[in-house]
């Protein structure tokens, strides 16, 4: 599985969601995009975003207030 890292440290939304989608629209089914970032209104969209597209995303708080979301993409959806 290959991993993908995509900082947007700093960044507030619509930003960090719309540079999540045009990378993972350039993955292939199975890699994995792992977003780093410091603002909780955009790990709610990024999840929000992966639920309806049928993605698995795992969530974990690697510092206080900074998260790292990690997406799977799957073999029946692509995000966009």
């Amino acid at each position: 599985m290959q991993e993908f890292f995509l900082d947007v440290l700093g960044e507030v939304c619509p930003t960090p969601l719309l540079k999540t989608q045009e990378k993972a629209n350039r993955l292939k089914p199975g890699e994995v995009l792992v977003v780093e970032t410091d603002f909780s209104r955009t790990v709610r969209n990024i999840i929000n975003w992966s639920g309806k597209h049928g993605f698995e995303y795992d969530i974990e708080e690697i510092e206080n207030g900074i998260w790292q979301i990690k997406i799977r993409l799957n073999q029946q959806s692509h995000g966009g």
